[in-house]
């Protein structure tokens, strides 16, 4: 099944075409989340927060994969809406060779510093161990990653939003299952739930691969359509490196504040890992809108329609506070009970209190990472990647210049370690302000381009 975005209500298309990538995500985050949940229940709250502890690096590697397909997956986008069937195959299978030339090295890499960037990041004594057996099968599985990501996201880019959602509630399903096998009756420790978390995905891309086989044949490819083009290729990575390497720089700002959370000590650990897993419920869905706007702005961006560019982009946003709006009804009076849900009863109140403080903080702020999120999506759909790329940098100032105030805190030990953490509580949406900032006037120049073009003109690579 394919969707063409390039006709009917925008608000109605991308809120349609937004709502299984929103259940998706949301399902991704349950995935994610079993391996905490499940080895804190099974095993122990070490083995809990040594799970937790691995957010930052994971979030670099397999976040920094999942961008580029996106990115590669908005050029399979653009010529969908351009009707260029062609160009639709042969993006397919330059998208294919380009993640695997980028994936399998970065798997290499990972595997052989995954224990040093533990160290790096000065993991407790008491959790490090269980963290590498943990991180190593992730890494290890950063293709079966590539593979799922790379054809959910072609998947998506011609309209079909459902598919890839159905295939990741399959692979949820099996990860919890293969989580109590693993450690329950294999008697393995967080390094069975690394390996539930790998299968489970290698899984959902074979899954993609059998249906793009029966029911896409606009993905059908052949030896011809993997023949070198160098134009192709250089349109493709212009989009998608630049995406990743944003996120890579973006997720340096979250291991600066690892960093100094892992030298508050294991309680702060826990609370920051619980803490940010339930953010997730509240920023990953502004990322769904975000990316259906992508797919929305690239159909019709090759189609020649500038104006439903900017009524996608507009429509989009207003989708997006909206769920803010919602978020801050639910996690402000709710949010103690969802970390409980989360942590288990024996948990410490300590950590309870601390994890909902940070949730709190980054709900209430939120409105600020909507736009954020919206128009780095419109400017990299269309191409222009630059500033977006840039955004990163500086939302590294952002987190960074917390962490680096929380550290001289705690080195002149001007706070206490809870007063310190709470300072900690902002580094993200002080991230979020840097980034906005840089983004707004590239986005407000290139609205203004887009308004003066008429529609059925022939745009160019980026406006």
């Amino acid at each position: 099944m394919t969707t063409d975005l390039t006709k009917g209500s925008p608000f109605k298309q991308i809120l349609l075409f937004s709502i299984p990538y929103l259940i998706g995500i949301l399902f991704q985050q349950f995935y994610n989340i079993a391996d905490m949940v499940i080895v804190g229940r099974t095993l122990d709250i070490n083995a809990y927060t040594a799970v937790g502890a691995t957010g930052g690096l994971i979030w670099f590697a397999s976040g920094a994969i999942q961008s580029l397909t996106v990115g590669f997956s908005a050029v399979t986008a653009r010529y969908f809406g351009s009707q260029d069937e062609e160009k639709v195959k042969q993006s397919f299978a330059s998208g294919i060779k380009l993640s695997a030339i980028i994936s399998i090295p970065m798997t290499v890499l990972c595997m052989i510093f995954a224990r040093p960037m533990l160290e790096l990041l000065r993991t407790p004594a008491d959790i490090i161990d269980r963290s590498y057996s943990y991180l190593i099968w992730i890494f290890a599985g950063l293709i079966a990653t590539a593979m799922f990501n790379l054809l959910s996201n072609v998947i998506r880019s011609l309209g079909d939003s459902k598919t890839p959602l159905y295939f990741l509630i399959i692979a949820c399903v099996i990860n919890i299952i293969l989580d109590f096998v693993f450690i329950v009756l294999c008697g393995m420790d967080t390094d069975g739930a690394g390996l539930a978390t790998v299968l489970a995905q290698l899984i959902s891309g074979l899954l993609c691969i059998g249906y793009i086989v029966k029911k896409q044949p606009r993905l059908h490819v052949s030896r011809r359509h993997f023949k070198t083009d160098r134009a192709l290729n250089s349109l493709m990575l212009k989009i998608g490196v630049p995406m990743a390497f944003q996120n890579m720089v973006i997720s340096i700002g979250g291991i600066c504040i690892q960093f100094v959370t892992n030298g508050l000590g294991t309680v702060y650990v826990s609370s920051q890992a619980t803490g940010t897993k339930i953010e997730t419920f509240v920023t990953q869905p502004i990322l769904s809108f975000g990316s259906a706007a992508s797919v929305f702005v690239a159909q019709n961006y090759g189609a020649g329609k500038p104006s439903r560019v900017i009524e996608g982009s507009r429509q989009t946003l207003l989708i997006t506070f909206s769920w803010c709006a919602i978020a801050c009804a639910i996690m402000i009076p709710f949010g103690k009970l969802i970390v409980g849900l989360l942590t288990g009863s024996d948990v410490s109140p300590e950590i309870v209190d601390n994890a909902y403080r940070y949730i709190i903080v980054n709900t209430a702020l939120s409105f600020v990472v909507a736009p954020l999120i919206v128009y780095k999506s419109v400017l990299q759909a269309i191409g222009r990647t630059v500033w977006p790329m840039i955004s990163g940098f500086t939302e590294i100032i952002g987190r960074a210049g917390v962490a680096l105030v929380v550290m001289y805190i705690v080195e002149k030990a001007i706070l206490s370690g809870s007063a310190s953490y709470t300072v900690m509580c902002f580094a993200t949406p002080a991230a979020w302000i840097f980034g906005f900032l840089t983004v707004l006037p590239d986005y407000i120049v290139t609205a203004r381009k887009l308004r003066k073009t008429p529609d059925s003109t022939e745009l160019p690579e980026n406006i």
